[in-house]
């Protein structure tokens, strides 16, 4: 029985944040789509949507449809004079920084590369510029900064705990310093994560309420959506790279043995190549369209996709979903390997005569760690965590 009432005021809140993430994603969409994706009363509808209007969070005009006859319809858009919010994607080896609006929309970006040789201490005297450079240049209310970085990150106290190859450093108090110096909140999850959020509220998410986003990059990580919930795994990414592939294998920087970073890795899979071949690509495009034309190269990237179904058909198996997005650089791999990866876990996972296996590329591009920085705030908007 229940032992307490349910807060109106709360209620409120949720309904209107709610109906501020179906308009921001949907844009633009009409109060009928509102009505049956919430299956709120109409005249509750009204209400909310007026308030977002007054305050200037939403717009409304006619949308003309050709050939239509009669009135045409209204629809709802984010204000071009709404809130924004600022996000920066801290990766290895630079800084991404950019305001969106509610709806994602670029407003602006700027990226600041790390040198050779960088401290914990200059880490964050950089995060703090940029923080400062987003700062200045938005003339609307900036309503909070998300933070996208690599690492085990402790989400609930802003700092990473833990990051390998990142210049020695191994923990990083990213929110006190940030909070100090820019008066509005600040909330900082891992760049798998981030982009998974990303993915739920403007991307895969549209489609499908469970999926596992895969970003491969410096490492491999991992985000689960579940029931459309992000599953945070005490604040890491889902460290994909540091499952154990082979334990006689080479040693990793994590102390253990034949982690699938070590096969698979951008780093890792064009040292293999540039080895093999006597090349010298920088790049993991450059390197898959040398794939295409040199035997040896396309063994070494058969290799990599063997390693990487293992990896991921365990996954599957634990969690059973069937949708998996490649990200980050991931999304340069060719549509044959896509297709060759999920056919190989359809035939050796122990769910393929109940799932039907989907491998795909984000939408981003690589981006997804830069907009999922700004997502991590939109989250807290689109639950009502974060006042408007």
């Amino acid at each position: 029985m229940r032992k307490s009432g349910i807060n109106l005021v709360a209620i409120k809140e949720y309904n209107q944040a709610l109906i501020t993430q179906l308009i921001c994603a949907n844009q633009p969409t009409t109060r009928n789509f509102l009505t049956k994706k919430s299956m709120l009363t109409s005249m509750t509808l009204t209400n909310i949507t007026a308030e977002l209007i007054r305050r200037d969070i939403v717009s409304e005009y006619d949308h003309p449809i050709k050939g239509a006859v009669g009135r045409n319809p209204k629809v709802l858009v984010v204000s071009d004079s709404s809130p924004v919010v600022a996000g920066i994607w801290m990766s290895k080896d630079f800084l991404f920084g950019s305001i969106c609006d509610f709806s994602l929309k670029l407003i602006t970006a700027k990226r600041i590369d790390f040198d050779a040789q960088e401290t914990d201490a200059t880490v964050l005297d950089k995060l703090v510029g940029m923080g400062k450079y987003l700062m200045s240049f938005s003339h609307r209310r900036i309503i909070g900064m998300g933070i996208s970085c690599v690492g085990v990150v402790d989400s609930q106290n802003g700092v990473i705990r833990n990051v390998t190859g990142f210049f020695g450093i191994k923990t990083l108090d990213i929110r006190s310093r940030m909070e100090k110096e820019f008066e509005i909140p600040v909330y900082v999850k891992n760049d798998m994560q981030s982009s998974a959020l990303c993915e739920m509220y403007f991307g895969i998410g549209k489609r499908t309420d469970n999926f596992i986003y895969v970003g491969i990059t410096n490492g491999i990580g991992s985000a689960v959506v579940s029931n459309r919930q992000l599953m945070n795994n005490l604040g890491s990414g889902g460290e994909l790279g540091h499952t154990t592939i082979n334990y006689q294998g080479p040693l990793c920087d994590c102390g253990s043995r034949g982690c699938l970073e070590m096969y698979a890795s951008v780093p890792n899979f064009l040292k293999r190549i540039n080895l093999e071949c006597g090349s010298h690509f920088v790049t993991l495009r450059q390197a898959l369209a040398y794939c295409e034309t040199n035997p040896s190269a396309h063994a070494i990237f058969d290799d990599v996709c063997n390693h990487l179904v293992y990896a991921l058909n365990n996954l599957v198996n634990i969690i059973n979903i069937d949708t998996i997005v490649f990200g980050h650089s991931g999304v340069a791999f060719p549509d044959y390997a896509l297709e060759s990866m999920k056919k190989r876990i359809s035939e050796i996972s122990v769910s393929r005569n109940s799932l039907k296996f989907n491998i795909i590329r984000t939408e981003f591009e690589e981006n997804s760690p830069l907009f999922g920085s700004v997502c991590i705030v939109l989250d807290q908007i689109f639950t009502g965590r974060l006042p408007m």
